[in-house]
């Protein structure tokens, strides 16, 4: 009969190895991951049985579950999460064990009866069969997508997250423990459920907060950035364009505008029009690198920041669109570009980019007054 008193932390710990791996990705198949797991937890039940002999190990309040703590040393080199993370995630699922088991010892105490384990060991498997289904499918599915969506926001998030998950776990822990004191009461009860649902209310909380700033980020991309081709909006331009004229540098303003560019959706479709504006856009933005950034002012028209003083051989890089060849959907027509080199002190954004798109005007005028030559010559 001394086995029993191992069956409740042995189920215990099935629940935990399974939520910890539905959290992680693990690096080996799944009967090496498994096979490794039993292999350390029977070494690990074969010292704790033996220790076990000589003191009473098992004292019902799950001071036991902190030896599974040494399961930190198997996960990390069979999952790629790194130790702190590992850590993170353990507290997130054992917290929910220890609650089964301390609810568990608390009901069965107040109860009285004969056979105490037993009891124990019975009262904890209707618990987990009672809330093991929704504790997945809510609370450790909402905590996965934490977990991969939290450190997009930076370190300072993912502290909170391990803050909350450790902070969960140890007032749980020290709460078991300190009701052990004074006997069992369904008051005792009441207060464990209470912290358990404060921990998984916090989870929730988290979780909205995750969901809601991945929202507004999108609604921001959305706001500043051109759907079609993925590159700065005109309330992007504007807003870059104010800040680089107040920083005292010297900088560029290209206003470059497609050429014959209804001819390409009146020839092809509108379809192939998109992909000659996606095409474009990408190979802008490879030609100019980090010396620059390229907008879509509107239609066929666009702006590029230039940082610093563009050089004419970049303007014809960008008037030829050399590469274009490459996965093009169709032949390049060329681009009309105006050329403005803005010195502190400079003028309005509004006036910059009115001078640079009259300077793109003038140039577009120019080839077609060349070409009508061409042609009548």
């Amino acid at each position: 009969m001394e086995i029993i008193k191992f069956l409740p932390v042995l189920e215990m710990l099935i629940i935990n190895l399974v939520t910890t791996h539905k959290c992680c990705r693990r690096k080996y198949s799944l009967a090496r991951t498994v096979a490794s797991l039993f292999a350390f937890s029977a070494v690990l039940f074969s010292i704790c049985w033996l220790i076990y002999l000589k003191t009473s190990l098992f004292s019902g309040d799950g001071s036991f579950l902190l030896l599974g703590f040494l399961y930190l040393l198997p996960c990390s080199l069979l999952y790629e999460e790194k130790g702190s993370r590992m850590f993170v995630i353990m507290c997130m699922c054992w917290s929910y064990s220890m609650g089964a088991m301390a609810l568990s010892v608390q009901i069965v105490g107040s109860l009285g009866v004969q056979n105490r384990y037993v009891w124990i060991f019975g009262v904890q498997s209707l618990i987990f069969l009672v809330t093991l289904l929704p504790f997945y499918r809510v609370v450790v599915s909402k905590y996965i997508f934490v977990l991969q969506n939290i450190e997009i926001f930076g370190q300072r998030w993912y502290k909170y997250l391990a803050l909350n998950s450790s902070l969960g776990f140890f007032s749980l822990a020290l709460v078991a423990y300190a009701l052990q004191s004074g006997g069992s009461s369904f008051f005792k009860v009441a207060v464990l459920f209470v912290l358990l649902a404060a921990i998984y209310v916090s989870y929730f909380i988290l979780y909205g907060v995750v969901q809601d700033s991945i929202e507004m980020n999108y609604l921001e991309y959305a706001a500043l950035h051109d759907p079609l081709t993925g590159l700065g909006n005109r309330a992007q331009l504007m807003a870059h364009l104010n800040k680089l004229k107040d920083t005292e540098r010297v900088f560029s303003v290209l206003f470059l505008d497609l050429d014959q560019f209804k001819q390409i959706n009146d020839q092809y479709g509108h379809a192939v029009g998109d992909k000659y504006l996606i095409h474009f856009a990408r190979l802008c933005t490879q030609i100019l690198e980090d010396r620059g950034r390229i907008y879509r002012y509107g239609g066929d028209e666009f702006v590029i920041l230039y940082y610093g003083v563009v050089s004419q051989a970049e303007v014809e890089r960008l008037r030829e669109c050399r590469g274009w060849d490459f996965g093009a959907p169709c032949p390049f027509n060329q681009v009309s570009v105006g050329v403005l080199v803005c010195s502190p002190p400079c003028e309005d954004a509004e006036q910059i980019l009115k001078k640079a798109d009259r300077i793109m005007y003038q140039d577009k005028v120019q080839k077609e007054y060349q070409k009508d030559r061409q042609e009548r010559g």
